[in-house]
């Protein structure tokens, strides 16, 4: 079933045949596994619905590489560390393992081991790609807030060089095989 085009034929009637036929699933999962009370995990299911529609809408997804519920749950567990991190400002985590739990979030089929040298060549990049990367995929920034924090000549400098970098942590990251 081609759930994208579900989405933008029929926005309506597809997010709220999605929302009846994983709502339980997801909420009962939230529960269970993060331990949170059922106010928070239905407000995280919701919001994942919403991100689902947007990334359709926005074309940031055009193809889904594996199940739908696959990837709502995938949203769900992103919305989740982010709900962790704003209620305990205390956790604190290694740069190298949010890239590597976003990288695990996005690709459900990667493997163990190469989520491992995903972090391995994270920690190699060197700066400015380190902090150049940490800011855009780690803190979630925008453009304009990096180009600003890193002083950069404007957003299409900042740009070019965050591809630049991508490029170099895949070379990393091959290189390690």
């Amino acid at each position: 079933m081609d759930w994208i085009a579900r989405i933008k034929s029929d926005p309506d009637k597809t997010l709220a045949m999605l929302y009846q036929n994983y709502k339980a699933d997801a909420v009962g999962w939230i529960k269970t596994t993060y331990q949170l009370d059922g106010g928070d995990a239905e407000e995280i299911f919701q919001t994942s619905i919403v991100l689902l529609y947007d990334n359709v809408v926005t074309g940031k997804l055009t193809i889904l590489t594996a199940d739908i519920k696959t990837y709502i749950f995938s949203i769900i567990k992103n919305k989740i560390i982010h709900h962790n991190r704003a209620k305990s400002k205390t956790i604190a985590y290694d740069a190298s393992e949010i890239i590597r739990d976003t990288v695990e979030e996005e690709y459900q089929e990667t493997s163990k081991e190469d989520l491992d040298k995903a972090a391995k060549a994270l920690l190699h990049i060197g700066e400015p790609c380190k902090s150049l990367l940490e800011l855009s995929y780690y803190q979630q920034m925008k453009l304009d807030d990096i180009t600003v924090i890193m002083n950069y000549k404007n957003n299409d400098t900042t740009k070019n060089l965050k591809y630049k970098c991508m490029k170099r942590l895949q070379k990393i990251f091959f290189g390690y095989i």
